[in-house]
């Protein structure tokens, strides 16, 4: 699908409220107001899903939704890894997996930027693993020190979705990459073509 360079999209709008949800969260996390905070982590969930679902559906992907989207996905991943750290309601080792991944992916996006390639189009891999992720975390959320049982499926579902996740980030670095090599045999035949 064509990308446009329009601005102000409902998708784009929803992306935007999903950054502000995810301050709102980590306020909320840190107030230990645990009820609201999982109400908006869930709403963050929803508009995760609804801004692609609407772009795609209404034909609104844009430029600047394809950089709102995935950067309030990490936003949001962010905040609530290293909020549920700090609470110890989740392990070191999986904020390690999940932030490492995170710095791959942008550092790797950053490159491409400098080269001037487009961003790759986020893959339903990826957003499987985010909304699984999604579902995980309020879960080991809400189930930390009142059922034991729920809280390990939710730390085993969430370490099975840090791979999936791992997988979809692979797959980005790899498209990046190769839109760079694209790009830059695009330019060396340009550069060899007779004037």
């Amino acid at each position: 699908m064509e990308t446009s360079r329009a601005i102000w999209t409902i998708p784009n709008l929803i992306s935007v409220v999903r950054i502000v949800l995810v301050a709102v969260f980590g306020a909320l996390l840190v107030a230990e107001q645990d009820g609201w905070a999982i109400v908006v982590l869930a709403a963050a969930g929803v508009s995760d899903f609804l801004d692609g679902f609407l772009a795609r559906r209404w034909g609104q992907v844009t430029q600047l939704g394809r950089i709102l989207d995935p950067t309030a996905d990490r936003l949001l991943t962010i905040v609530v890894v290293l909020g549920l750290l700090a609470r110890d309601i989740i392990p070191w080792w999986l904020v390690l997996v999940l932030l490492a991944r995170d710095v791959m992916v942008g550092v790797v996006l950053l490159y491409g930027w400098s080269k001037r390639v487009r961003s790759p189009h986020v893959t339903y891999v990826g957003k499987a693993a985010t909304a699984a992720l999604y579902v995980f975390f309020p879960l080991a959320y809400v189930s930390f020190e009142r059922v034991d049982v729920l809280h390990t499926i939710a730390i085993v579902g969430a370490s099975l979705a840090a791979v999936v996740y791992w997988w979809a980030g692979v797959g980005y670095v790899r498209d990046v990459l190769s839109r760079v090599a694209d790009s830059a045999r695009a330019a060396e035949e340009s550069d060899a073509s007779p004037a």
